[in-house]
């Protein structure tokens, strides 16, 4: 069989199994959409650190929570399931509707949020002032 009839046939083969994954809901993105939602997603997510509100963002990508002990825990979505940290020792950068958040943790160090709301998007950076270290 000629190289180029083995290529299209493995090529075909990849893309039919990208289509069946994705039709089947395996491309499905979780949504921060609900408050309590979100409150039992970080509990499930860091038990060690009980939470007492969240400030979500529009899209549903991310929600800031607040912590017992006065601390802010950070909630964001990857793929169908969701990450949480506790927000120690980060820095925060502010470019245009983009806010990067750099935390000293391996898995995960880098974390961009997008609010196009500029109102939304102040509180936000203020609240992250408060726990966070800002690069200009």
């Amino acid at each position: 069989m000629p190289l180029w009839i083995t290529l299209l046939i493995v090529a075909a083969g990849i893309a039919g199994i990208v289509a069946l994954v994705h039709f089947a809901g395996g491309s499905k993105r979780v949504r921060l959409d609900s408050r309590k939602r979100v409150l039992d997603m970080w509990q499930a997510e860091c038990p060690d650190h009980p939470a007492t509100g969240a400030l979500l963002e529009p899209s549903g990508f991310a929600a800031l929570i607040e912590l017992e002990d006065g601390s802010t825990g950070l909630l964001w979505a990857m793929g169908d399931r969701v990450a949480g940290r506790v927000l120690k020792d980060a820095v925060m950068q502010e470019d245009g509707t983009l806010l990067h958040i750099r935390i000293p943790d391996f898995t995960a160090p880098h974390i961009a949020v997008k609010i196009n709301d500029p109102a939304l998007r102040h509180i936000w950076v203020e609240r992250l002032k408060t726990v966070l270290n800002e690069r200009v």
